[in-house]
């Protein structure tokens, strides 16, 4: 199982059955358990198993050279798997036929195993011998990787180039993807993202004169590793290798007696790594940056990383120095013991590690922390507050929240800059020093959905995160959205990676029919663009925040956002503040939005991507920091000290 959705997820709500031919794997019973778990789960319910078991010969072939017969391939009966392999060929011809007798059209794995899998062969070969009798078209899969290759081009003569291309389904695909992992039954990769298309070819009929002519077809390439033969033995049976591990368990139980554990040494991240940047022109001074230090260690044409919009910004703090004639020292934010050894003007810093770096500069270095989050005992306080709250409400203790470390950052910075408005602002206005709001730029820009159906989508509704979900509220607006089954969820975030709360909410998350759980999601791949154009809003009752990045990313897919104030981001006349995160409160403003005109939501959502496309940019952040550098730049040869010549820099406290 899970086939179906790697291989066929573009046609599996489109046929009549879906068919599955293995259940148990003898070798693995908690495979064997979840699968049986997920068939009464899964959302395709046109499925049904024949329920053979597995005959366990994968890898039991010569890819590099493989041999084909009537049963699918020549295997070398390891584990005395071969008799079961033909044996199976025999329990699904007879299941299938069965089938299979009125049928039309038949879609099946392809005759190299797709990435590489005897017993996929063997399905082939038994659909293709009923073929012959049935007379129905045969079609299969386009996927092939470097292990199937050599199989793959021996096919090449006998196809025609009759194929259907048609578009994943990458949302059903996470479902089942997600149901699978969480009943502990994902055989593939965890990481593993839908092609944006998958092909099916029309099984053709071999002209032994047509021989020498090739075909064009598509084919969906994937990289996997098998072994190397001529080492198979080697790596699997080295008595060096086995001598080795041996040892190592002995001398550790030998020394764990004595109190002792032994384990290897691993440096943290880019401890003590600086990265020295040279201004092209002449030099006014030094700036020690210490923020991300992972975009400047990538090697010429390699991306940037979306993942955080942190990333680029470091990028550009660095870049707006060096532009302004001064050479840039980077450290990490995480570098526990980088000791400044020359005097900087400038010491740009994320809150980590602030105070101690600070105590160790010159006097006369103008120090500007970069901000990120609400102070850290706002954050704290909420998430606290909302976890207690969820256990009366619900029963049950989470630990989902972002805990900010204790800081004195702003405390011994002259100036601060800080991602979010003026509710991220006043968490630090006690300090009484001068503090620049910046907006957060989004990773990726969209464009406007000009085919959006309002009517259509104005009763559905995206939660969108990281991490924390309790701090953002995933759990109120389940809680909600169990309650209004005429509205529908659609819930894209890491929901897997917090156990938990995934068990809490497990009956909301994927028995509840309204409720979609998509799971984490590439915000630049189509599936995203996908979801958010069949949703009218997002909703984002998070407890604390510096200004989400989630938000500002649904803002530029047009999204109407109905949110906390303690999000970070403004609104203006497109959106919705909660004012008390209440389930009462969510639910009337979804029905409030949800009833609004067609026109009314189309001007919302416009509203919402303009505002987006000229507040929350790459160039709309790089020009504000500017002005701010240039703003802030005379104070430090001004008689004032930092901080004092407010009015004249023109920026509010």
């Amino acid at each position: 199982m899970d086939d179906e959705v790697l291989w066929f997820s573009s046609i599996l709500d489109r046929v009549s059955e879906v068919v599955i031919c293995y259940l148990d794997c003898k070798s693995k019973p908690d495979w064997s358990i979840g699968r049986r778990k997920s068939l009464s789960e899964h959302p395709i319910k046109n499925i049904s198993c024949l329920g053979i078991d597995e005959s366990e010969v994968f890898d039991d072939t010569s890819w590099h050279n493989p041999v084909i017969n009537k049963y699918g391939m020549q295997t070398s009966n390891k584990n005395n798997a071969s008799g079961k392999y033909i044996e199976n060929y025999d329990k699904l011809r007879k299941n299938l036929k069965t089938k299979l007798m009125d049928c039309c059209n038949v879609f099946t794995h392809n005759p190299w195993g797709e990435y590489g899998n005897e017993e996929h062969v063997q399905v082939y070969r038994v659909i293709k011998e009923l073929q012959e009798n049935l007379n129905f078209n045969l079609w299969f899969s386009n996927y092939c990787s470097n292990k199937s290759f050599n199989l793959m081009i021996r096919y090449i003569p006998a196809f025609n180039s009759e194929y259907v291309t048609l578009k994943t389904n990458k949302i059903i695909g996470h479902q089942i993807k997600n149901l699978y992992k969480r009943n502990k039954c994902w055989t593939w990769y965890d990481k593993w993202e839908w092609f944006n298309e998958e092909s099916f070819i029309k099984d053709g009929t071999f002209d032994e004169e047509e021989k020498t002519y090739g075909n064009i077809f598509p084919l969906n390439m994937i990289k996997v590793k098998f072994p190397n033969e001529s080492n198979r033995k080697s790596l699997n049976f080295s008595p060096h290798i086995k001598i080795k591990k041996n040892m190592k368990k002995i001398i550790k139980k030998i020394v764990r007696k004595f109190g002792i554990e032994i384990s290897r040494y691993s440096p943290k991240l880019h401890e003590g790594e600086v990265v020295s940047l040279k201004p092209q022109n002449a030099c006014h001074g030094n700036v020690l940056l210490s923020y991300i230090i992972e975009p400047f260690l990538l090697k010429d044409g390699e991306p940037v990383s979306n993942a955080h919009t942190h990333d680029w910004e470091s990028l550009q703090i660095a870049k707006t120095f060096l532009d302004l004639g001064y050479a840039v020292d980077v450290i990490d934010y995480r570098n526990n013991i980088f000791i400044p050894k020359k005097d900087y003007s400038f010491f740009v810093a994320a809150r980590t590690n602030f105070q101690r770096i600070a105590q160790l500069l010159n006097e006369n270095c103008v120090k500007i922390v970069h901000l990120d989050t609400a102070h850290w005992l706002f954050n704290n306080s909420a998430v606290y507050r909302r976890c207690l709250d969820l256990q009366q409400r619900w029963g049950v203790t989470l630990k989902s929240f972002k805990w900010v470390e204790p800081n004195w950052a702003i405390e011994c910075a002259d100036y601060a800059t800080v991602l979010g408005n003026e509710f991220t602002v006043s968490t630090y206005s006690y300090a009484q020093k001068t503090i620049i709001p910046l907006s957060v730029p989004a990773v990726t820009v969209y464009p406007w959905a000009k085919d959006k159906n309002y009517g259509d989508c104005r009763n559905h509704f995206l939660w969108f995160g990281s991490s924390g979900l309790v701090h953002k509220g995933l759990d109120l607006v389940l809680e909600t959205f169990a309650k209004m089954p005429d509205y529908h969820l659609y819930v894209c975030g890491p929901i897997q990676e917090e156990k938990d709360f995934e068990k809490a909410y497990y009956e909301e998350l994927y028995q509840t029919p309204n409720i979609h759980t998509v799971g984490w999601v590439d915000i630049s791949s189509s599936e995203f663009v996908e979801i958010t154009n069949k949703c009218i809003g997002l909703i984002y009752p998070s407890c604390s925040e510096g200004q989400s990045g989630a938000v500002v990313t649904c803002l530029q897919a047009g999204l109407i956002p109905i949110l906390s104030y303690e999000s970070g981001v403004d609104v203006d006349t497109f959106g919705v503040i909660l004012e008390d995160c209440s389930i009462d409160e969510i639910k009337i403003s979804v029905q409030k939005v949800s009833n609004l005109p067609a026109e009314e939501l189309k001007r919302m959502s416009r509203k919402a991507w303009e505002y987006a496309r000229a507040n929350h940019t790459r160039e709309s952040f790089a020009k504000e920091y500017r002005r701010v550098v240039d703003k802030i730049m005379p104070a430090r040869y001004s008689e004032n000290e930092p901080g004092e010549n407010k009015e004249a820099l023109g920026l509010s406290t």
